[in-house]
């Protein structure tokens, strides 16, 4: 597929009727899907939420400016401001002239800002709640990062992007400016795409180089370092690249508690000879690094390739942050680095040197790891079980899950249009959901719409953590009625983004529907439970709709939620913010509301919902069983008698358990035609407990 065939099926397949389907405008489902590829396809956005403001009629004390979406990220010290330029016409150039006009509007956006424009602004509107929160924290922000999304193609006359910085009132503001063009979304789908790597030199950041020793460790995966690196290195490299150079997991603590540590900023105020001592460092990974032998200083690192930092992320950001608002000199403050750079890329690894480096922490992060045996589950039912037909339909679908990046959109850039076409007959593209869509649906329906609010990475990790709770608990809760239910549950949410998007009342202002949409479906949920009732996701999932009946307790619940994130007694000033308090949810949550009596015929008992969660589990228990016995199985002898071995030499297994797997040998080699279920269980059991030991 070439770049104008792939231009002309985003357009209107991406957009457009994704557009049509959840009762949205073209453009702001472009921000979306431009924003989904900033964030994980190039690492260049943190976060940004819808936000159109436009003024045409310059004066001279305010420009011209205009802004689509953005997003204040005090976490990085950055305003992320964005222009999107939706073009489903024929494919134009993007010149030095559009990207220099666009550019300067979004800057005048934060200019009118600071001079006050939106000081009298409506309260609640989006822009002004954004400004705001600007001149609020005008002093913590370093950089405004521009950008400029289009379907059209970048000129080959653009060479460079750089952007004088910003100054006003005396203070310095750097700009970063990137362009998304339909060619580095074209880029972004094909098989094989990898992200540029981030390389700093030591040297651009006024370091000769990193003082280290080499740890003496062979291994053909990775080397180690220690190393003793300037605060004020670190906090330029992060003022510079900002959430790029951190792991996931650290993202998404830092979004969710805040990126400056009060106690790490007073003692780099206070006490910083003693920063070193009261620190406990950071760890880092990298693919590559660069070193060179000082005749004084020994080793020093000179450069380093895809710098991660996986634990010591609020220390970095504390370091930057106090330099940006204190002006604090950073002189003399050291902190402790432990280095992994890593010989090959190796996803395991990076995550398990991420989650034992936070294992002694206080705050545990989400292991956002797709390959855990869930999400695999949820593949394995998306690829096999057939949704039954709709009304209407003649081709039985399948909703796909789509648990690592690419997965669905990569086998169609090697494909004829024909075998598009029969393709998406089967998996059309608004099945799709992803990781963070499956987090958003379930958070939604177990009631923790304040999580949902946080969007993306901070809700996959509540979502993950409990579930890996659960997994670990009672795994075959997780069965082909969880899935069933959690693609009803899909579609009841698609459903209330397109019943609220029709209300007047939201229409008039067209602001947080995501919040209003999470707060409607746990409030629906909750009303239901008061009753001693459930929503019938098996109705749903049988009939692949939801029930007419549903539509007016939806516009009456959604309204409730618009009144009460409106009311301007809330204590959060900032909607968005709001929402993501707890607080928010017991407000509504205590708000009476009646359920029709046609509403409530359709709902199930609690007692009938339990006897089908019971009759799933058994089944589930069945089909673990069986693809327990076919694992140890495939597992081989040399592999169980070598746990045997290493479990007694480091005193992890007792007898009784050594011998239990002996029984694993034994049925591996023939000498046992079946295990019961009882070895079966404690098999399974000890290798759990063996791997907690890191003998696997």
């Amino acid at each position: 597929m070439d770049l104008l065939e792939f231009r002309e099926r985003y357009i209107n397949e991406d957009i457009k009727a994704e557009a049509v389907n959840t009762v949205r405008y073209p453009v702001d489902v472009f921000i979306e899907n431009a924003e989904d590829i900033l964030k994980n396809d190039y690492s260049l956005l943190s976060e940004i939420s819808p936000c159109f403001y436009e003024f045409t009629k310059g004066t001279r004390a305010y420009k011209n400016m205009r802004i689509d979406a953005a997003y204040l990220d005090l976490t990085s010290n950055t305003l992320n401001l964005m222009f999107a330029d939706f073009n489903d016409g024929e494919v134009k150039n993007i010149t030095n002239e559009f990207i220099n006009n666009k550019s300067a509007l979004l800057i005048n956006f934060f200019e009118n800002t600071l001079k006050g424009f939106f000081a009298n602004g409506e309260p609640a509107d989006p822009a002004v709640q954004l400004a705001r929160d600007i001149r609020v924290n005008a002093k913590s922000i370093y950089k405004l990062h521009l950008f400029i999304i289009s379907t059209d193609r970048l000129s080959k006359v653009v060479k460079t992007l750089n952007l004088d910085d910003y100054v006003h009132a005396g203070q310095t503001f750097k700009v970063d400016l990137d362009v998304l063009d339909i060619e580095a979304i074209y880029r972004s789908k094909l098989a094989g795409f990898q992200k540029e790597d981030i390389i700093i030199n030591c040297e651009d950041f006024g370091v000769e180089g990193i003082p280290c020793l080499k740890a003496d460790i062979e291994t053909d995966q990775y080397e180690s370092y220690l190393a003793i690196v300037p605060g004020s290195f670190l906090a330029e490299i992060y003022k510079k690249h900002s959430s790029s150079l951190l792991e996931a997991n650290v993202r998404s603590f830092l979004k969710f508690n805040g990126g400056v540590n009060k106690g790490i900023r007073g003692t780099i105020l206070n006490e910083k000879s003693r920063f070193f001592t009261y620190n406990n460092g950071i760890s880092t990974t990298a693919k590559e690094v660069e070193t060179i032998m000082h005749p004084q200083k020994g080793m020093l690192i000179t450069s380093f390739k895809d710098l991660q930092i996986i634990n010591g992320g609020q220390t970095t950001a504390t370091l930057a942050a106090t330099n940006i608002k204190y002006n604090a000199d950073l002189s003399g403050i050291y902190v402790q680095m432990k280095l992994t750079v890593l010989k090959d890329s190796d996803p395991d690894l990076i995550r398990n040197i991420a989650t034992y480096a936070n294992s002694q922490n206080k705050v545990k992060t989400a292991d956002l790891n797709s390959s855990h045996p869930f999400y695999v589950l949820m593949e394995e039912y998306s690829r096999k079980l057939y949704a039954p037909l709709a009304s209407g339909q003649i081709v039985q679908t399948l909703w796909f899950f789509e648990r690592a990046r690419g997965q669905y959109e990569q086998p169609m850039m090697q494909m004829t249009k024909k075998q598009c076409d029969d393709y998406k007959l089967v998996r059309p593209k608004d099945k799709k959901f992803t990781l963070t869509d499956l987090s958003k649906y379930i958070n939604a329906s177990e009631m923790m719409p304040h999580y949902v609010s946080w969007g993306g990475e901070v809700n996959a990790a509540h979502f993950h953590n409990n579930m890996v709770k659960q997994w670990n608990k009672d795994k075959t809760v997780y069965n082909e009625l969880f899935y069933k239910e959690l693609i009803a549950k899909k579609i009841l949410f698609a459903y209330i983004e397109r019943i609220i998007s029709d209300q007047e009342w939201y229409q008039e202002r067209r602001a947080y529907r995501p919040q209003l949409v999470a707060y409607t479906f746990a409030k629906l949920v909750q009303e239901a439970k008061k009753l001693k009732k459930e929503l019938n996701y098996k109705q749903i999932w049988e009939k692949q709709a939801v029930p007419d009946v549903f539509e007016d307790e939806i516009a009456g619940i959604g309204k409730l939620i618009f009144d009460v994130i409106y009311d301007e007694s809330r204590s959060t000033a900032n909607i968005e913010t709001y929402c993501k308090k707890e607080e928010c949810w017991t407000i509504v949550s205590k708000k009476s509301y009646s359920l029709g009596e046609e509403f409530t015929s359709v709902l199930i008992s609690q007692s009938d919902r339990q006897i089908e969660e019971v009759r799933a589990k058994k089944d589930q228990k069945f089909d673990n069983g069986i693809m327990d016995e076919v694992g140890i199985f495939t597992k081989g002898s040399a592999y169980w008698e070598s746990l045997i071995a290493r479990g007694l030499a480091q005193d992890v297994l007792t007898r009784g358990e050594a011998e239990m797997l002996k029984a694993a040998v034994n049925y591996c080699n023939g000498i046992y035609a079946q295990l019961s279920k009882y070895q079966l269980r404690e098999i399974v059991r000890i290798q759990a407990k063996l791997k907690e030991n890191m003998i696997e």
